[in-house]
Parts: C-alpha cells; structure tokens; sequence
C-alpha cells in the first residue's frame, strides 16, 4: 500500500517541546523530507563542530550535482536554490543560539529509554540495547559462545543520532564501528581503544581533536547552572575535550609524569562514565580492556619519564595494571629489573611483597621465610654505603621484617616471631658502648664483632629484654652470677592421639600456653620450636643506620604487637602499616565470638547464644554496639592524651576498649620491654607517655607507682606531670588530679627554655577534664586565670565570681594570651602546642556564648584555617589532632543532654571523612550519630561517596588508594548492627562481605574471610560457610586460625574424611601443629 509521506508524517506524535512556537511548518518535497528532518534534528547543532558544518554542506551541494543525471548545470542550481528556500525556516546554528532556551530545546531534556532492555532490530536474539540514563548513550551487547563454552560480551556504543551513519540510498542503520576516518571527523565517541589505535590517536590524530573538540563550547550560550539534569547534547564532550588537552600537553612535555598520570585517571573516568549507573561494577572483560589501555600508556609514560620519583609512580601503576593481563610468570620476570631501579621504595617493595603472597600457587612456609630473609639481603646490597639512601631502606627492611614475623606468627611459629623482635631491640637499644660506631667507614667491621659478642649473650640464655630480671645485654659482662630463668607455662601433654572434632580446642589451649621463647636449659617442653637459638634470629639482624632510627624500630615493634605507634611524626611510615591488610590481623587473636560483631542482628544463629531471628522485628531490641561509638574495630586515629589516657566508655582509646581481650604477644611482655626501654631512655618523653597509657590500661594499681618514678628522675617533665594528673583522674580522685595540675602550672613558671611551653598542655587537660564533668561554669572561671601570675598562687581553685566571668576586659586579656601563645608555637615550628592554643581558644568562644556550638564551630574553622595557611610545615597531623579535639568537645556537649543542631555536628563529621577517610574517630561518630535518628541511611551514601573513592585526599607526594581494610571492617561493622527494620538483611551483608574480598586492598585479609565464615555459620548457612572456608584457606594458606574452623563448626558438614584432608594439608604447607591428631 502506497502511503502519503506527508501523511505519515502527520500521523507521526511529536513533543510539544521540539515544535517551533508561532511559525508555519514549510512544505517539502518527499525526497527533501530526509534532509530536512536531518537540518532540524535537535542535537544536529550541538553534536557536530564548524568544521563538520562546512563539510556537509559542501558534501550536500555535491551530492544533489551528480545525483540528478542529465540535467544541466542551470537546472542544479534552481534545484539547490529551491531546496534553500524551503529550509529557509531551519538555519543550521554555528554558534549557538540563545534562543534555544526559550524555545525549550533538548539541551536540558531528560533523556528516556526503553525499559527491559529489548532486542535490535534486524540483529540476533542474544543482542539487547541499552541506555545509559542521563548521559545520552547507547551500546549494544552481543553474548557471543566460543568453543570453551565461555561467554564473551561485546559492546557497540554509540551516541546520538548524529554519530549514526546515514545515507540517502540505503533504508537500514549500520552498526559497524566507526572507522579511523569518521573517528576524527568528529564522530568520535568514548570507548575502550586498543593500544594501537591509542598510539595512532597519540601520534596523528591530537590536533584534529583539538579542532573538532573546540567547537564543543559555544561563544553565545549563556551560562547554564549545573542543576544534575542530564543533558543529551553535552554527553562526552567534557571528558573529550580534556582528553584532547591532556594529549596535546603529553605531545608537548612527554618527560611530565603528572601529565601522564592524569592521562590514566581520565581513561579511568572514562571507562566507569560507560556504565549505565554509578552503583554499576565493570564487568571482567571491561577491566580487562581498560586495563590494557593503562598499561600502554604507563609503558609510553616509562620510555620518556626519566624522574625517580616519576618512574616508581608509573611502575606501580604499571604493575597493579598487569595483575589483570599478565601471567604470573611474566609478573615474576618483571620485578627483578624494577625493584633494582627502586631498591628503598616502601610502595615498591609492599607491592612485590603483596604479589608473591597472594599468587602463589604451592604454599611452603620454609620457601616463603627464605624468600623475606633474601629480600632483606637484597636490600641492603642495593643501598651499599649510600648514607642518603640508607634511612628509606631501613624503613623497607623494617616493612619486611614486619611481614615476615606475622606471617610466622599466623602460621603457629609464634616463638620465633617474637623473639626475632626481642633479639633486634636488644642488639639496637642495649648494645654496649664499644660496639657502637659512628663512622661509616668502620661499620660493617664493627657490626661484625658486634654480632660475635651478641651471640654469646643469645646463647647464655639469660633473661632477656621483657623478661622478668632482664638487665640487658649492656650488663651483661658486669653480672658476678647467673640470674635464674623466668618461669615457663608448660602446654597440656596429650598422650596417644586426640580426637578428630576434639582437635581444634585442644590445638588451640597448647598456642595460648606459649608465644614467647622458652630455654633448652629449661628441658620440659618437648616442642623444639619453643627453643630460638641464635642462628634462626641472626639473619633478621638488619644493619641500623649511623644513627639509628629509635622511633621507627618502636614503631614496627608497637605494630607488630597491634598497637598504634608512640609518635604522630612518622605518619608517613606507620599510615602504611596501620592500613596493610596484611599486618591489621589483630581480630583473629581476640576471641572473635557471634556476638563482637553484632553477627545476631543479621541473621540466625545458633540456639545455644541465645539471640534473635532476623526475620523478627529487631528495631526494639538494644543496638550494644551502636549505643556507644567506641566499639569500632581496627582503631586508625592519631594518638593524643585524650586516647592514651581514657576510660573504657568516655572516649577512644589507643589500646582497645576491653583490657582483658586477647592479644598475640603477652601484654606483661610488652609492659616490661617498654619499661626496660623508658630506663634506657629510648624514646624520650613520647615514649614516656605510651608506658604510662598502657599501664593504665593493662595494670591500673601500678601506674600511679610507675608515674611517680618517673617524675622523681625527670622533675621537670610537665607532660610527666599532666600524664600523671590525668591517670589519678581516672582512678577516681579528681581532688588529687585538681592539685597536680595547680602544682605544676605553679611550678611551670620557674621553668626556663622549651620546657616551660607545654604549660599550654596542662591548661588544655585541666579545663577539657572539668568540661567532660559537666562544670562549665567553673571552667570557664578556671580558664580565665591563663596567663596570670601563676608563681603567685593565682592557679588555686578561682572563685566562680560573675562580675570576673562577664567582664570584657578579663575575656579580651585572655583571647590575647592566647591567641600570642598560638602565633609564638607556630614561629617555633611546635605544631602540636599550637594545636593545644587554637583548641583553649575554641573552648573559650563556646563557654563565653552559653555552651552554644555553632559559635564554637565558627571559631574551628577561623583557627583551622589560620594553622593550615601558617603551619611551616606539612599540616594533615595538625589539622587532624585539631578536627579529633573539636569532635570530642562535640560528644560532651551531646552527652551532656544540650540543645544543639545535628547538621552542624553531621557537616563537620562530613568535612572531616571527606578530608581524611580512614579515621576511625570520625567514622564512628558519624554511625553514631545517624543511629540516633535513623531517617535515612547516610551511612552507606557516605561510605560510597567519600571513602570508596579511586584516590585518596592525602598529599601529592602520598596519594594512595583507600579501599584499604579499615573502611571495608567498618562498612562490614555498621551493616551487621543497622538491622532489618533499616534495610539490612542477609543478603545485604553478605553483599558486603563479598565486594570487601574482592577489593583490592582486603582480598588476602584473613580478618574479613574469618569474619565472612562466622557470618554464614551464625545464619545456619552451613554450606555457604564450607564454600567461605576453602576460599579464606585458598587466599591465605599460611594463616593457621581459618584452618580450626572447619574443625569447630564444620565437623557434621564436611565429614571425618574432608577434615582429615584439612589436616594433612597443613602438614603438607608446613603449619605448626602442636599437638599431633
């Protein structure tokens, strides 16, 4: 049937938003009707640049010349005319009419697609179109099956119509892909290149980007407000027209690392812009294809960069790229060259080291111990005598030794990796005097004879650093007689063999008897490996630098134990290690029950712990877990006196929340090395603090005796003197903890040099600790004598006079104090003191206006903005202390039942998640916070938008990823306690768990796949559970503790002959078993 064009034209439904208000439609000839719906389409303006413009007119004159044969040339021309005239009323816009607004144009149309995903048609069944909601694009995916039976995706984007092939002489679209040709001619869309068309891009196609890019932005377009409406027209163009700058700089300056680094990120940003939403994950083949374009551009990058620092960034992305591509084989034989060219790069060698443990395929503990003990070999031969190189490779050697010790330790040698630490503290801070040289060109001679002598004090085998009598082995030639050994705790002898399912329990009492090593003089254990002797420490003996770094040594001992380093200023080392899912371990150690994690608000579990079904409501029952925010696991925050020197419920703490918790090393071990340590006077005031915090913590009816020692050797310490007040105000007596502070504030004025400066920190805990009562009347009247004569006695218990309180001049004098006591810190360069003013000062704005927060927010953000503008050096610790401070005054102020704004307290937990992501202290109190209220769940969005984020907001020298294992352990944390009623399920967190393993900063966390196995087993999902457990064993086969739990849990799943398999398999991966089955 024939069909009148014009009457299927008007048949046809339009918007009214596309019609032309007030002007008639022009009448058109059936073979014009195409050319004219293709001059009015409404992105045809916006999607094509003046050059294409030009083009197509010049190709449309042509074709209307040559398609009518046998006219003549007079008649062309009254054709063309005519067919001018009748598009007189659609002028193609080259510059960008205003007017479009008002006629309602698509630039700000929603863009709509068809639901369900339908078929193409005139393509297979298997091929289904969709719709990327919002940015205007279309793809087309083909499930192609090889012989493998395997299913391979293949994806056709394409854009608007405008980037569609047309021509007049065919009735169909193709869906070819677009050729080299049409790719700079304007048509070019965002996809996943090959790198040999990335390189031909690179090298031929920059300046016709340029060009046809350029025309992307319009001279006469008003401004348009970025409201998040999607637009149509403006799909692509941004990420192209930065792509082309970026290509163009490349070409210009290939040496720029940064330029090529930004490259990566844009191909990135590219690559996820693909997705149909941002809650969408790339599929495999995705990754795999953009990964393939980064490693080109790294490998391009490499061949030009010649900076150090350059060449190690590229590397790293380099090789994290080849994960995905790569065998393992050529991996392998990449390291070697790379790891020369960087032989003290901390990020280099944690990524080879975090390669090697995680792709291998054959597990030997033997192997993997001698693989570590080489690296540190290789090491030190790379540096040599370069002293400049010699400090960073400390550090290296410090990360490995680390790695290799816990490894030891999970594998169940927990004797030899202990005592690996005690024999390096002993040979670094007790090493006598004649062994010590400061002239590099006698040190290895000396290290030599330093570890002969060392050795005959191992193998005397008397007590050693954290043993009990221990004088070190700086005493050791002076004793006149032996000392005795310290007692030893003796495992359960089991005669014969133990039962299959009673194994477990047994194995697990026989570890927890030993973790510190015993003596062969001692001849009751029939265990050898409770016996170190000197040749299996001596290769872990690593050469310190001239001077040695005392501060780093603690800092890995501390992390080594799972406790937080005694010092803020190494920051830039001990972030690494506090966020290596490899080293944060601690969970596996503390009796991980069903009922830590909240695990019975997710689900089922057994009968016998007594808790609820999930199908249940659960909103009535109490929420432990949220109702105090300090429960949070793995602790990542910047120590301080207010969390050394905290009680369980008031604040965070350093240490952990339960004292009696079980930890991998003795804490009477840990006790009595820092206190052997504090004598020798390692670690100065700083580590001074840390004892008396831990004693606090571990035995608090020593730590008074403990800190009133330490003032009779040190009576001028004024921190000595706060640390002490602040512990007898934690025992109870406030009246004696009031007095210490006046008497040393009094006594602080006789003080002369930089001691006298941390009077500051003496005010600062005495006003914080009266706040924290909830006195602020007497605070404020306390506050008000800073800076007085404090040699008169003006210090003593000021009178809450309201005639002192409410006058101006005394609160002027004070802002005064402090506000020079501020600016004088900060031309010190002690960031800290300046940090203890800014926060009196905040104090004072919030006691003087009637406890109101938001002044006392105003004055936060005037005094964080004046130390970050004027810090002389790097600010993150300092702005951190100072955001840690102001939340705590905000949690008093919370707790204390004052009025106060929740947005106000939720911006400045936002702002300080978004500033630094992996503090624990701000993630905890934002859960905390929106438990409270429960309007919606913020906690996720938060988690989503501002930590799970590709780059993390650290310094440009330090940018790291940040799906690390501390945000994966609390998004898991606060999922098991948000409940049913507020859309947590099983489902939900099993979710969860799974996108935290297959991340990659906590894939080989045997943390999470302990907890992933609890999980499954507490919901009776026994199955489930088996299936975790062989992952978890599969992706860390030298962790002992996820082997025990087939035998607890699984002993009616699995079977007799499957558990007997999971015994013999850690007999086959050299495990430590001590009890045999």
């Amino acid at each position: 049937m024939d069909i009148d064009p014009q009457q299927a034209s008007e048949g046809v439904p339009r918007f009214a938003s596309f019609q032309r208000i007030g002007l008639p439609r022009p009448i058109l000839r059936p073979d014009e009707n195409s050319r004219s719906q293709e001059c009015s389409t409404p992105n045809h303006h916006r999607n094509r640049s003046k050059k294409h413009h030009r083009q197509s007119q010049q190709q449309l004159s042509s074709s209307l010349n040559t398609g009518l044969a046998g006219d003549s040339a007079s008649a062309s021309k009254q054709q063309s005319a005519e067919y001018h005239e009748s598009c007189a009323f659609f002028a193609i816009d080259l510059q960008g009419d205003p007017r479009n607004l008002d006629y309602r144009s698509s630039y700000g149309t929603t863009s709509y697609s068809p639901a369900g995903h339908p078929p193409t048609l005139g393509m297979k069944t298997v091929a289904h179109r969709t719709t990327a909601s919002g940015k205007g694009r279309e793809s087309i995916s083909t499930q192609i099956w090889n012989n493998a039976r395997r299913v391979r995706v293949r994806r056709c984007s394409f854009g608007s119509t405008a980037n569609l092939q047309k021509d007049d002489g065919v009735d169909f679209i193709s869906l070819q892909p677009l050729t080299a040709s049409k790719y700079h001619s304007g048509h070019a869309i965002e996809e996943y290149l090959p790198p040999q068309r990335f390189e031909k891009q690179l090298q031929d196609g920059i300046e016709d980007r340029c060009r046809s890019d350029a025309a992307d932005g319009y001279s006469s377009d008003p401004a348009i407000p970025d409201d998040g409406t999607p637009r149509l027209s403006t799909v692509g163009g941004g990420l192209r027209s930065r792509r082309a700058a970026l290509l163009q700089k490349v070409e210009q300056n290939p040496k720029d690392w940064r330029l090529w680094l930004a490259l990566q990120e844009l191909q990135d940003e590219s690559a996820r812009s693909l997705n149909i939403s941002s809650d969408m994950r790339q599929t495999n083949a995705e990754r795999r294809s953009n990964a393939e374009v980064n490693l080109f551009i790294y490998e391009k990058a490499l061949r030009s960069v010649i900076d150090p620092e350059g060449r190690e960034r590229l590397h790293l992305g380099m090789m994290s790229e080849a994960l995905a591509i790569w065998e393992s084989s050529r991996i392998s034989s990449k390291w070697p060259s790379i790891l020369r060219e960087h032989p003290s790069s901390h990020r280099i060698w944690k990524k080879y080291l975090d390669f090697y443990q995680s792709k291998v395929r054959s597990f030997s503990l033997d192997e993997t111990r001698k693989h570590y003990l080489q690296c540190l070999q290789d090491v030190h031969r790379a540096v040599g005598h370069n002293q400049h190189l010699h400090s960073k490779s400390y550090a290296v050697q410090l990360y490995i030794l680390l790695r290799l010790t816990i490894l030891l330790r999970e594998a169940g040698y927990a004797e030899l990796a202990t005592a690996i630490w005690q024999a390096l503290l002993e040979f670094e801070f007790c090493k006598p005097p004649n062994f010590r040289c400061t002239t590099e060109q006698f040190k290895d001679s000396v290290h030599e004879n330093s570890l002969l002598a060392f050795e005959q004090f191992w193998n005397s085998e008397v007590p050693r650093i954290g043993e009990v009598n221990a004088e070190g082995w700086l005493n050791f030639d002076e004793r006149a007689e032996e000392v005795s050994s310290p007692p030893i705790v003796e495992a359960p002898h089991q005669e014969g063999g133990v039962a299959l399912r009673l194994w477990a329990d047994v194995e697990r009492k026989a570890s927890s008897c030993s973790n510190t090593p015993s003596r062969s003089i001692d001849g009751a254990s029939d265990d050898p490996y409770r016996v170190v002797l000197f040749s299996d420490i001596k290769p872990a003996l690593i050469v310190s630098p001239t001077f040695p770094d005392h501060h780093a040594l603690l800092a890995a001992f501390f992390s080594f134990c799972h406790f937080p380093p005694h010092t803020n200023n190494l920051t830039y080392l001990t972030d690494h290690w506090q966020k290596d899912q490899y080293l944060r371990n601690e969970m596996l150690y503390e009796g991980v029950t069903l009922k830590t994690f909240g695990l019975h608000r997710a689900g089922n579990v057994a009968p016998d712990e007594g808790h609820r079904d999930i199908s249940k409501p659960a909103h009535s029952m109490p929420c432990p877990s949220l109702s105090t925010p300090f429960a949070t696991p793995l602790a990542k925050h910047l120590i301080s006196p207010d969390t050394l020197f905290s009680s369980p419920g008031e604040w965070f703490s350093s240490f952990g929340q339960d004292a009696q918790g079980h930890v991998p090393i003795a804490k009477d071990f840990i006790l009595a090395t820092l206190k052997t340590l504090v004598k020798q006077r390692i670690g100065g005031e700083d580590l001074a603090e840390y004892l008396l915090g831990f004693e606090l913590w571990v035995s608090p009816a020593t730590v008074s005796k403990s800190a009133q020692n330490l003032l009779k050797k040190d009576p001028s310490s004024l921190r000595l003197y706060n640390a002490y007040a602040l512990i007898r105000n934690q025992l109870g007596d406030v009246e004696m903890a009031k007095t210490v502070f006046a008497k040393a504030i009094r006594m602080s004025a006789t003080l002369d040099g930089m001691v006298r400066h941390d009077m500051v920190l003496l005010w600062r805990s005495r006003i914080t600790n009266l706040l924290n009562a909830g006195q602020t009347t007497f605070a404020l009247a306390q506050l008000l004598g800073f800076g007085l004569d404090e040699s008169s006695g003006a210090t003593e218990e000021r009178s809450c006079n309201a005639s002192d309180i409410g006058s101006t001049t005394t609160r002027l004098r004070l802002r005064n104090a402090l506000t020079a006591g501020r600016d004088r810190m900060l031309s010190l360069s002690l960031m800290t003191l300046a940090v203890y003013y800014s926060e009196l000062l905040v104090i004072l704005d919030y006691l003087v206006n009637g406890t109101l927060l938001q002044t006392a927010d105003n004055s936060f953000r005037e005094n964080l903005h004046f130390l970050t503008k004027n810090a002389a050096t790097s600010h993150r610790n300092l702005e951190v202390l100072f955001r840690q401070s102001f939340a705590k005054l905000f949690y008093i102020h919370i707790t204390h039942k004052r009025p106060y704004s929740p947005s106000t307290f939720r911006s400045f937990l936002t702002e300080s998640i978004a500033a630094f992501p992996q503090n624990t202290i701000f993630l905890s109190l934002y859960a905390w916070n929106e438990s409270r209220f429960r309007i919606d769940d913020r906690v996720r969005g938060i988690m989503r938008e501002l930590v799970f984020t590709t780059k993390q907001h650290t310094d440009e020298e330090d940018r790291e990823p940040t799906d690390s294992i501390i945000p994966q352990v609390f998004a898991i944390y606060t999922d098991l306690n948000r409940g049913v009623t507020h859309g947590s399920n099983c489902n939900a967190v099993r979710g969860t768990f799974e996108r935290a393993l297959q991340s990659e900063g906590a894939a080989y966390s045997a943390t999470l796949w302990k907890l992933y196995f609890l999980f499954e087993y507490a919901n009776h999902e026994m199955n489930r559970a088996k299936d975790v457990f062989y992952r978890a064993v599969r992706a860390c086969p030298w962790v002992k503790e996820l082997y025990l739990l087939a035998f607890e849990h699984l002993g009616d799943t699995m079977g007799h002959q499957a558990l007997r398999g999971v015994y013999e398999m850690m007999v086959e991966r050299e495990l430590r078993i001590r009890v045999a089955l």
